[in-house]
């Protein structure tokens, strides 16, 4: 996937600031980078990672919270998902 929109930050002016990836814990902020590096080797003067706030227990417990506690940041991403998924035209997992 990140090769086939690799044209969209080959375009991208450099005096710009950089476009931020917001990412959940399952991803490898090193491994996307070496991967990246191997396709465009200068795109990291134009995009930066970070990784999504995930609360420690102490913060939960603070917070009266015990569990799986909500990540606000990647939740907008899920949500925008799941309002695409419901438009039929554009959805693919139909039954």
């Amino acid at each position: 996937m990140l090769a086939l929109n690799i044209d969209y930050f080959k375009s991208k002016p450099v005096n710009i600031p950089k476009i931020t990836i917001l990412l959940d814990h399952g991803y490898h902020i090193d491994h996307l980078t070496a991967a990246l590096d191997k396709i465009y080797p200068q795109i990291m003067t134009k995009i930066k990672f970070e990784l999504s706030t995930k609360p420690s227990k102490q913060e939960k417990v603070a917070q009266g919270k015990y569990g799986f506690v909500l990540a606000i940041a990647r939740w907008v991403i899920e949500r925008s998902n799941a309002w695409m998924d419901r438009c039929k035209s554009l959805t693919k997992n139909f039954e």
